[in-house]
Order: structure tokens, then C-alpha cells, then sequence
């Protein structure tokens, strides 16, 4: 009998420890984010070429230079392209905000990228053309910077190119005002082709040449950094003078 009553009250807590696993690892994948949610690259269009260990070197930079643009392409990955043979089309935006070399904004815009869409985007023509800063660090120079991608849904009514707030096209917003989530409905892949000036052989030598990396990944990102993109890109395109927003080229 005892030995029957000990069968009994561990047989729960055996079934209870073989499902705690399982659950627990629901709750880790629930919280985990997946590839292309959050992209970060950095863009040299015009950076002066100049050569490690020699003086007035740049110690960030040296070795290299920008030559010219550079091109992102956007790729997205999400829904069907033709929903009569697969599942339903699903736009996603790419939430795009640009900074120079002093760590701030100085473009922002939301641009759609239809299922299977490639988006090309000049960073000369498209992101740092309307630039809403003058003066400032380096005569308010931005040839040089870092760009974040946010990867996430429509978030206004106006899906019409322009529509929603002024940074806005075809319903993506990148601003505060609405806001979105990054969730795992959304991503984005992409590459960055940069024009560059690099040392040859031996180093004082300069070649000319193109370089394609893919944008650096950070799953789903970080929550604080994104409500700081959102609030940050609201504020510098709020103003109405139409100026730190970035265009968007039509998706292919």
C-alpha cells in the first residue's frame, strides 16, 4: 500500500517536470526574435583616403575612403507574390533612420517593400539629400554614418505613396505618432554595396573598388533604441519644413 501510495503522488510530479521544459522553451521561442528585424550598416560616400601610420592619419578610417555611393538593397522575404499560388501578399515597412559620424539623426522616412520586393535605395540621392541639419559637428558634413532598418507592418490608413505623417509612404510611418512593434510577423534581408578607396600592395598604393556586405543583423533588436528611433525621427521631421525626410525609390 505505501509503496502504491508513493507511485501515486510522484507519477504528477514526474508529468509535471516532463512538461516544464517544454513550456519553458515556448516562453524562450515566444521572446526570441528572428533575422532581419532590426538592421544596422554604416555608409562613406566621400571620407578622404589616407594611410595607416603615416601623420594625419584617420586611426578610424585609415587605409580607406569613400569614392563615391552607396546602395542598399532591401529584400522582402514575408507572404506570397502571387496569392493565387501561395499565401496572401504581405507589405512590410522598412523604418529607415540615417545619422552622420557624430552619432546624429539626420533623415528618416517608412518605405513598403511588397512580398518578394527588391527596394534599391542611393544613400547620396534617396537618404542624405534633404538633410535637416546644418552646422553643427564637421559643418553639419554627413558623408559619412551609421543607418538602423526596423523591419515591421503598416501602421496608417493611407497606403497611397505620401500618405500617413510627413516621413511616411505607402503607410509606413517611422515616427512615435502612431509607433509600431517589432514582432516576428516582420524582417527584412539586405546588402550594402559601398564605393571605396583601399590600400593596395604595398600600402601607399590606392585602388578603386566596390565592396558588397550584407547589413548587420540584431534579431529584434533593442526596445529602448527603438522607441528612441521613433520619438528622435518624429521630433526632427515635425517641424513642416520638409526637411529630414528620405525618399523611397519604388520597390521592384
Amino acid at each position: 500500500m505505501r509503496i502504491r501510495g508513493l507511485v501515486g503522488a510522484v507519477a504528477p510530479l514526474l508529468l509535471a517536470l516532463a512538461l516544464a521544459p517544454a513550456a519553458h522553451a515556448q516562453n524562450l521561442t515566444q521572446n526570441m526574435g528572428m533575422p532581419g528585424q532590426a538592421l544596422f550598416t554604416y555608409y562613406e560616400t566621400v571620407e578622404p583616403f589616407t594611410i595607416c601610420g603615416e601623420s594625419g592619419a584617420n586611426a578610424n578610417g585609415c587605409n580607406t575612403g569613400g569614392n563615391g555611393d552607396n546602395i542598399i538593397r532591401l529584400l522582402n522575404p514575408n507572404g506570397s507574390a502571387n496569392a493565387n499560388l501561395g499565401t496572401a501578399p504581405q507589405v512590410v515597412c522598412a523604418m529607415i533612420y540615417v545619422f552622420d559620424d557624430n552619432q546624429e539623426m539626420g533623415e528618416c522616412c517608412g518605405c513598403p517593400l511588397t512580398s518578394a520586393g527588391l527596394l534599391s535605395l542611393s544613400v547620396e540621392k534617396n537618404l542624405t539629400s534633404n538633410w535637416a541639419l546644418a552646422g553643427g559637428f564637421g559643418g553639419g558634413a554627413h558623408s559619412n554614418g551609421a543607418i538602423a532598418i526596423i523591419a515591421a507592418s503598416p501602421n496608417t490608413t493611407a497606403l497611397s505613396p505620401g500618405g500617413g505623417g510627413a516621413a511616411a509612404n505607402g503607410g509606413c510611418d517611422p515616427t512615435r505618432n502612431p509607433g509600431y512593434e517589432v514582432t516576428m510577423a516582420n524582417n527584412v534581408f539586405g546588402s550594402i554595396i559601398h564605393n571605396q578607396i583601399v590600400a593596395g600592395n604595398p600600402n601607399s598604393d590606392e585602388v578603386a573598388k566596390t565592396t558588397e556586405t550584407k547589413l548587420f543583423d540584431d534579431c529584434n533588436g533593442n526596445f529602448a533604441n527603438e522607441v528612441y528611433l521613433q520619438t528622435q525621427c518624429g521630433a526632427l521631421v515635425g517641424n513642416g519644413t520638409g526637411g529630414g525626410i528620405c525618399t523611397c525609390p519604388t520597390a521592384l
